[in-house]
């Protein structure tokens, strides 16, 4: 199946979200002086009034049945090219409908010493998790989430998380997947989740677009 990357439709948006990725591994790792940094920091201010001053919307619009199916979430703080907080990660759905994500976490992701903060952890193996249960047309909210943590994850490395859906029993879908580096497996995970049924679903959308509209 088709590489999904997570780009929103305006380019312009990932564009943005990468600048400001390197603007915070610079805030965590330059040696400049403070006054330096205080100066930065007005800068940025600057800019951010700039976006600010055009309109802010209170949320994301909310997705279509493809996108939602797909997994495809370009502001996504996990998988999305326009979050910049994300690392971010391409995701490869496979004709079994399984899925194969792919990133490279950084210094920010940091927990202990030189390595991803086991949140971080947790988070990449459950949007890949919910991913891999979207692929398969039975996506859902996460109910309990159990991570055993194998080896410490490292960032600056290629990661691949690999998910799949292993069964399914009414609404209550179980999935599982795996976080490998340098070809050692860092953390496994298993996952219930919860379909929710239409009329939930319709209440979540109605209410995102009133946010949205108000």
């Amino acid at each position: 199946m088709p590489v999904d990357h997570g780009e929103p439709a305006d380019a312009a948006s990932a564009r943005l979200a990468a600048a400001v990725r390197r603007l915070m591994n610079a805030s965590v790792l330059s040696m400049a002086s403070d006054a330096a940094r205080e100066a930065a920091s007005l800068d940025i201010i600057r800019l951010a009034e700039r976006l600010e001053d055009v309109g802010m919307r209170e949320s994301m619009p909310w997705p279509d049945a493809e996108s939602m199916r797909r997994g495809r979430r370009p502001f996504s703080p996990v998988i999305g090219s326009a979050n910049p907080i994300a690392p971010p990660m391409t995701v490869r759905v496979l004709d079994d409908r399984s899925v194969v994500g792919e990133c490279t976490m950084r210094p920010i992701h940091e927990g202990p010493p030189g390595v991803v903060h086991g949140g971080w952890v947790a988070s990449l193996l459950d949007q890949l998790l919910g991913h891999a249960n979207a692929a398969a047309g039975v996506g859902g909210f996460t109910a309990e989430l159990t991570v055993r943590y194998r080896k410490p994850t490292p960032y600056d490395v290629p990661l691949t998380i690999r998910a799949r859906t292993d069964s399914v029993d009414g609404r209550q879908v179980r999935a599982s997947g795996e976080i490998v580096a340098n070809d050692v497996v860092t953390a496994e995970a298993r996952g219930l989740f919860l379909m929710p049924s239409a009329e939930r679903l319709e209440a979540l959308r109605e209410n995102v677009e009133s946010r949205i509209g108000s």
